[in-house]
């Protein structure tokens, strides 16, 4: 199969699992309303989503390597269907967060083969290339994804982000057998037990992974407290929360697209230098906003230059991550993001308990979490990468 419809392929079902998780964020406040519980119990149906991601990344990248990605995926895939389905249909915001659980841990199939599979079967100029459109596409995802909500909400209740989740991931399914290889081989010695141990040593997947883990938490805790910033405190419609969200996740898919152009002619590493002024403007500006004169256009302002400055480091962080490992790339491919969902969800757990419900905590938590990505780069820059 031609690869760039190989690429399409693997955008689709790369951001099925994201969809499902923000499709009802624009909703986020019906659900704590109509279940009587406050912003720290909604938030929890995104963190348990998160949870389950976890567990879905521990199992996935070293069972697709062993397996096939084609049927890990499958099986993956059914258990996301067959959550959001659940979630449809719960009474309370208990069965909510269980149903969010199993269906964050279905969701990681995509994400993970996708870029596993542009490793494995791509040249490397090719590869990189195609790594920073699938980041493109990945970041607007959840930008789409509530302008969905957004006009579902308009004809039926939040209930119904669910059952068009499922269908979502009914048509990954699809397109996940038309392309995904049946398996990979990996060596004995390779096997994702020690596989594992020697993705950890190496010095340039830590320093990326810290940069992914950084980036994922403020992205997370941006999605996760901005409805209740924009919405609640400033007065933000669902559907202009939606727009203000797709804008800065639009702004960051552009900056990764011509990253990705550039990182093909100067190596990986080079551009993420480039993002380290943006980023920190940004964040002064989330300051400036939120203690100096609250602001919503500062505050937005300030979200997409951290953000969008991100659109240089995400993708090419994941290529220096996987770049070592050809043999075991599903492998390393699935603990990167294990690590990265578990930072992220200890982000929201943290920002839920000591800055929710307030501006001022929410703008300089998010700061201080882009800010973090410099940790990674200076490690980068020791090792010479």
């Amino acid at each position: 199969m031609p690869q760039g419809v190989t690429l399409a392929v693997l955008c689709l079902i790369a951001t099925v699992g994201l969809a499902g998780s923000f499709l009802y964020l624009p909703a986020l406040p019906m659900v704590a309303a109509g279940f009587g519980v406050g912003e720290p119990a909604a938030q929890a149906t995104l963190t348990a989503f998160l949870l389950g991601s976890c567990i879905g990344f521990a199992l996935y990248g070293p069972a697709a390597d062993r397996f096939g990605h084609r049927r890990a995926f499958t099986v993956a895939g059914a258990i996301f269907v067959a959550a959001s389905l659940a979630a449809a249909m719960t009474q309370g915001i208990g069965q909510l967060v269980a149903a969010r659980l199993v269906q964050g841990a279905g969701s990681v199939a995509g994400v993970v083969t996708a870029r596993a599979t542009i490793r494995i079967a791509m040249p490397a100029d090719r590869s990189i290339q195609a790594m920073a459109m699938l980041t493109a596409v990945v970041s607007l995802s959840p930008a789409v994804s509530p302008l969905i909500g957004a006009g579902v909400l308009q004809l039926a209740d939040w209930r119904a982000t669910f059952l068009v989740a499922a269908a979502l991931g009914l048509a990954g399914i699809l397109g996940g057998r038309l392309v995904l290889p049946r398996g990979v081989p990996v060596m004995a010695q390779d096997r994702p037990g020690r596989a594992q141990v020697t993705i950890l040593r190496n010095a340039q997947f830590r320093a990326a992974l810290m940069i992914s883990i950084a980036a994922n938490a403020s992205f997370v805790v941006m999605m996760a407290a901005t409805p209740f910033v924009f919405v609640e405190s400033f007065g933000l419609s669902p559907a202009m929360f939606a727009g203000l969200i797709a804008t800065i996740l639009t702004v960051f898919a552009a900056v990764a697209l011509v990253s990705g152009r550039v990182s093909a002619r100067l190596g990986a590493a080079r551009p993420i230098s480039w993002a380290i002024a943006p980023l920190l403007l940004g964040a002064a500006l989330l300051l400036v906003g939120a203690w100096g004169m609250p602001s919503a256009g500062l505050l937005a302002l300030g979200l997409l230059l951290l953000i969008g400055s991100m659109g240089l480091m995400v993708p090419n962080a994941h290529i220096l991550m996987l770049d070592p490992f050809p043999a075991f790339a599903g492998t390393a491919a699935g603990l990167a993001m294990l690590v990265t969902t578990a930072g992220g969800a200890l982000a929201i757990t943290l920002y839920s308990a000591v800055a929710a419900g307030s501006v001022a905590g929410f703008a300089v938590y998010i700061a201080g979490c882009g800010a973090a990505t410099l940790g990674g780069w200076f490690m980068l820059r020791r090792e010479g990468t």
